[in-house]
């Protein structure tokens, strides 16, 4: 921005101009307020004097009683121009003598006197000493000075006052000082105005032509004249400022020189770069200030259609469906100064299609305004299609892989339902077992009463007659040596007791059997949790029993008083026959790697666990204290397919059916606790009843 829009050559007169008058008016202004205060002291002093003399001569001819020589003096001070008013009043404040005739006789009150006048009366009759006030517009002053005017009849010493009244016109003296101070006040402007004529062409030679001719050779160097160079004379500032002025000029054309140079290196260098490297300028629009030739190769047109004209050449062969998202895309770059990455289409002169990528940046001032553009283009359009090539494979590989899982999901259906058609088969299987067993073991059940107390009465009349035949014949003795007939009395009872109690527990057996049985059943109904744990055992008793070359395990029962629930109980029995299997299994396995390693430990236990958890649900906890699941594989032992067994021992799916029936089909929860050395818990928790 220009401090000054005027050449020196005419600013500087001015100014002088400027400076010149307000320096002739504050000489005038203070001249006049001056002479006003010279002349307002003067007036003062001159109405002092005058209003002096005149009391004194007043009392003087009141002393003498010559009242008209009083008058005639009050007349003269009249004849004075610059007194506008005089009057003397007697001790009562009435006018006796005035300059103005019509005033006689009338109280002073009834002129019109400033207000504080009439208030200084009586001060001055007390003090006997006269007072000069200048008026409040400063035109006129006012003398009040005590006149004795004569004593009372009877006394000795007079004691009427009267007051001397006179007002000074000042305002004639002050305008005859304001035309002397004018006058003044002229002769220096002319003065000053000749000075500065002086000092202007003083200016001109020295400053102002010098200085003009540095200012039209800055002029045409920045036209392109880089020979043309300022010489001025002297050793003041602006020699100084020319000489320097000279160098820096041999320094930009060196430098122009060298640029040119750089710049054909430039050229040189880009054209040998893939793609094309542009730069956009922005004065009052984008334009492409520079863009390679590698242009041509990519987009079909050379680049000296777009090198100097706006943007919008440019965007011309960006694809319409593209044009909105490049725009967009740069403009919040530029506004979050962050670089920009862009892939388009742009349509060539034969209407065929390329995908180009864009890259580029922003370039700022210190104070963050954009200054242009740089970046480069690359033909991408042999990646765009080896990348459609591999969505395309991607794509295949997602549609196998969905295939794949499908399958597995059918596999696993079809493994689940064979894991349950041999549940439903075993149940079957048990159901009939049960069945075969229950009816002779009903009939030898029934008829063990029977011979329990055919044998009582034979044992009786056993009894009966020995006491009435103590001598048997010596056949019937020996028979009953032979038979130990003592013996047979005495085990007889226990023998059909014994019966009896295995016959109790083979009908304990079956009916735990009928219940196992009903697997396959699909209602919901109330059952009791303990019936189903205890008969899982009862079909796991063979592998829970100790053997000859295995411990047994022993089962811990830690049951709570459980209501009935309102389950699937043929498949909550399959969870706990799932989950107990896979703890006898560890236990089993732990065992043989102790024993192989000749190691002993703690007796295998599991301890089954059921309480209430409130408000409405039941918690089932089965623990062993075998090896434990390491941390690795815990969170994939609910997977279906997944199993730690050998190969040929599982099929991984037990713990995923568990999970299924106890979480889908019952709303549950089953959470495994393990940690290698310490054992596995499986918490199953499930509500009391189900909600619809």
């Amino acid at each position: 921005m220009k401090l000054f829009p005027f050449p020196l050559r005419f600013s500087i007169p001015v100014i002088l101009m400027i400076f010149g008058s307000l320096l002739g008016l504050f000489s005038f202004q203070r001249e006049v307020e001056q002479s006003y205060r010279r002349q307002e002291e003067q007036g003062i002093s001159n109405l002092k004097f005058s209003a002096n003399q005149s009391s004194g001569m007043l009392e003087y001819l009141y002393r003498r009683g010559d009242v008209e020589e009083v008058e005639i003096a009050i007349s003269k001070l009249g004849s004075d121009r610059n007194i506008r008013l005089a009057l003397l009043c007697n001790e009562n404040d009435t006018i006796i003598f005035a300059t103005r005739y019509e005033l006689r006789n009338q109280p002073v009150s009834n002129i019109s006197l400033p207000h504080y006048l009439l208030a200084e009366f009586s001060q001055i009759r007390e003090i006997m000493s006269g007072e000069v006030k200048l008026a409040e517009n400063r035109e006129s002053t006012w003398a009040i000075y005590p006149v004795l005017l004569g004593a009372k009849p009877g006394e000795v010493r007079p004691s009427r006052v009267g007051i001397l009244l006179i007002e000074y016109d000042i305002l004639l003296i002050k305008q005859q000082a304001y035309a002397d101070a004018l006058y003044r006040s002229t002769e220096t402007s002319i003065g000053l105005a000749l000075f500065c004529v002086i000092v202007w062409l003083f200016f001109h030679k020295t400053l102002t032509g010098r200085a003009a001719r540095l200012v039209a050779v800055s002029n045409n160097f920045s036209k392109g004249k880089l020979d043309d160079r300022a010489q001025l004379g002297g050793s003041d500032e602006l020699a100084q400022i020319a000489a320097a002025f000279n160098e820096m000029a041999e320094r930009i054309q060196s430098h122009t020189e060298a640029l040119q140079e750089s710049e054909k290196r430039f050229r040189t260098l880009v054209s040998n770069i893939p793609g094309a490297v542009y730069r956009l300028v922005f004065d009052s629009d984008w334009k492409i200030q520079f863009i390679s030739d590698g242009i041509a190769e990519i987009s079909g047109y050379p680049a000296a259609n777009f090198i100097n004209t706006p943007v919008g050449v440019f965007q011309s062969i960006i694809h319409p469906k593209d044009a909105a998202m490049v725009e967009k895309t740069i403009k919040k770059s530029m506004v979050k100064k962050r670089n920009y990455t862009i892939e388009y289409r742009i349509i060539r002169p034969d209407k065929s299609v390329r995908w180009v990528s864009d890259k580029g940046q922003g370039i700022f001032n210190e104070n963050g305004d954009i200054l242009w553009l740089d970046g480069v283009i690359i033909d991408s359009t042999k990646r765009k299609r080896a990348e459609a090539e591999l969505h395309q494979t991607l794509q295949l590989k997602d549609e196998l892989a969905a295939t794949a899982t499908a399958q597995a999901k059918q596999l696993e259906q079809a493994l689940q339902l064979i894991q349950t058609e041999k549940m439903s088969s075993l149940a079957q299987m048990i159901a009939g077992v049960a069945h075969e067993i229950n009816n002779p073991v009903n009939f030898i059940h029934g008829n063990i009463d029977y011979v329990n107390k055919y044998s009582q009465d034979l044992l009786t009349l056993t009894d009966l007659y020995q006491q009435e035949y103590p001598n048997p014949h010596l056949k019937i003795a020996e028979l009953i040596e032979d038979c130990e007939l003592d013996f047979i009395k005495k085990d007889l009872p226990k023998i059909l007791s014994s019966m009896k109690v295995g016959t109790d527990r083979i009908r304990e057996i079956v009916l735990s059997l009928r219940k196992f049985a009903h697997l396959d059943e699909s209602d919901v109904k109330f059952v009791n949790i303990h019936e189903g744990i205890d008969t899982t055992l009862l079909i796991l008793q063979s592998n829970i029993k100790a053997k000859p070359y295995l411990e047994g395990i022993k089962i811990i029962k830690n049951y709570g008083c459980l209501p009935p629930v309102e389950c699937y109980a043929g498949q909550l029995n399959q969870v706990f026959m799932n989950i107990l299997s896979n703890a006898i299994y560890a236990l089993h396995i732990t065992k043989k790697q102790n024993s192989s390693k000749q190691q002993t430990n703690s007796s295998s236990q599991i301890i089954i666990t059921t309480s209430i958890q409130e408000p409405d649900w039941v918690k089932i906890s089965i623990k062993d204290n075998g090896p434990g699941i390491d941390d690795a594989v815990k969170p994939r032992i609910f997977d279906p397919f997944f199993t730690t067994k050998p190969v040929g021992t599982g099929t991984g799916l037990g713990l995923s059916i568990s999970y299924q029936i106890v979480v889908d089909k019952h709303g549950g929860k089953l959470q495994c606790i393990s940690a290698v050395g310490e054992g596995t818990e499986l918490v199953i928790e499930i509500p009391i009843a189900r909600t619809s």
